[in-house]
């Protein structure tokens, strides 16, 4: 009988999770033995899925059966000790960012494999299950958050809180708004990410003026993007598949006199290839917003948490949880690996080779 191990998660203020109780018995009614960490800090209680047939542990993943498959979220904690297990989890290790090789060389060091949940994909490169919908509703209301309070005060934005469900951060974005006319930029907005954003947007009624833009708008201009500092607000919803020319330099925002706030949904201020090109590293739920570089005559402030839907953990969870649980039975319960997951692999592999590890 195959082990999926459920862990803790790591970082700070994270709530979601890749599972739910609902799918931990899909899972055991299928002949999966499913194991959960205790932990106070997650949407679902311990006891939801004790409830649905999950056993529950006191134990760390490190601590599992070797031959344990161990799913998680967002990235491990920090460390250099070699992994022998096979992991589930959004690693950000496949693209060149900063730190991967360290994360890599765990792997390579212990034998243990790596599915990153980013890179499990059909054969025409589309995610089975993402949060990019979410992503980009949290980020247009924390987008608009940070306008409302930037607007009278120079003071640092207060720590981000999850919200119990979607009417409650919407009604708490139109009170901060107060009703007034504002003009926003969304980029990328025929994507998930850009169709929540907008969703939020429009929830908040014809006082906020939307500009959506996709690749067709974004081709058709120069760069940086003068349309950009025309709004109050610019969201970043793009997807970072290749080097682009940056959309936001500190150049632009010398010749700013509207721009107050960027959402930088994406969040890719560790790779080379960063198109906000006015910060360097993310913010977090505790100091949700940083000035931007080259803004000192006009304040601008940049959000850019990498885990935007744990504000609304719920939602978030059971939709990604959903879209993922029939690829998970698959993988559990197959001979061979199922071509979503060989597909996850190979890129694995891809990126150890980048860095002359081991396979």
């Amino acid at each position: 009988m195959k082990t999926l191990w459920l862990r803790r998660e790591d970082k700070a203020g994270e709530w979601r999770v890749a599972l739910t109780p609902d799918g931990a018995k899909t899972l055991t009614q299928n002949g999966i033995n499913v194991v959960v960490e205790r932990s106070s800090h997650r949407v679902f209680s311990d006891q939801e899925y004790l409830a649905a047939g999950a056993e529950l542990s006191d134990l760390a993943w490190w601590q599992a059966p070797d031959d344990a498959i161990i799913l998680g979220l967002k990235e491990l904690a920090d460390s250099d000790t070699a992994i022998a297990h096979t992991q589930i989890y959004f690693s950000h290790t496949f693209k060149g960012q900063s730190g991967a090789q360290q994360v890599l060389q765990r792997y390579a060091s212990g034998g243990g494999a790596l599915f990153d949940l980013e890179f499990l994909q059909d054969d025409q490169g589309r995610r089975i299950a993402a949060f990019g919908y979410w992503a980009g509703f949290v980020g247009a209301a924390l987008g608009m958050l940070g306008l409302a309070h930037y607007q009278h005060s120079d003071q640092a934005f207060p720590s981000a809180q999850r919200f119990a469900s979607q009417q409650q951060l919407v009604e708490t974005v139109t009170t901060a708004l107060g009703g007034q006319s504002l003009r926003v930029m969304v980029m990328g907005a025929l994507g998930r990410c850009g169709t929540g954003a907008t969703d939020l947007l429009r929830q908040l009624g014809a006082t906020v003026d939307i500009s959506r833009w996709d690749i067709a708008e974004f081709n058709a201009v120069e760069k940086p993007i003068r349309a950009i500092i025309e709004h109050d607000v610019f969201i970043n919803c793009v997807y970072l598949r290749e080097p682009i020319r940056p959309m936001i330099d500190p150049g632009l925002l010398a010749d700013n006199q509207r721009l107050k706030i960027i959402s930088d949904v994406s969040c890719d201020p560790n790779n080379p290839n960063n198109p906000i090109a006015v910060y360097n590293a993310t913010t977090s739920l505790d100091a949700p917003f940083r000035r931007a570089n080259g803004s000192d005559h006009w304040p601008v402030y940049v959000q850019a948490i990498d885990h935007l839907p744990t504000l609304l953990p719920r939602e978030a969870s059971e939709e990604f949880a959903a879209a993922l649980l029939p690829h998970l039975l698959e993988f559990l319960t197959s001979t061979k690996l199922p071509p979503v997951w060989r597909n996850a692999k190979n890129r694995f592999m891809e990126a150890k080779r980048f860095y002359g590890l081991s396979n």
